[in-house]
């Protein structure tokens, strides 16, 4: 959990991301699990929302972005549909994460990507045990 702060701090420190009403949660589940995270912050931006996820070290992978809160979403890098599904209700925007392993342990984090920064609206610290 140490890297994980130490790398949020050094982003917001050197301006690459913006705290926007910064919502972080903490979730544990089984494997095999069902997890729905929740970023709920976004209400005044509604481009380019997408969802990323930090691993230990200096490791991030996009998961999956939306060109608005109505548009499909689109996977990027390893993760796929099947597994990780981004959905919208126009006010929230949702990552669901079926069948979860050890893998899929690290921390998630929402926001809208701007011309000069991210701004991050939820981040989620996922455990599983």
């Amino acid at each position: 959990m140490m890297n994980f702060t130490l790398i949020l701090v050094l982003l917001f420190t050197f301006g690459w991301v913006t705290k926007s009403d910064f919502d972080f949660h903490s979730v544990v589940v089984q494997p095999g699990e069902e997890v729905t995270l929740l970023c709920s912050n976004f209400s005044k931006f509604h481009e380019h929302i997408f969802w990323f996820k930090l691993t230990d070290g200096p490791n991030i992978s996009r998961i999956s972005a939306m060109q608005s809160s109505e548009s499909e979403a689109t996977h990027l890098d390893r993760f796929n549909h099947d597994k990780f599904n981004m959905t919208s209700n126009g006010t929230k925007i949702f990552l669901n994460i079926k069948q979860v392993n050890f893998s899929d342990s690290g921390v998630y984090i929402c926001g809208k990507n701007s011309d000069k920064c991210w701004n991050i609206f939820s981040a989620t610290h996922l455990q599983i045990e």
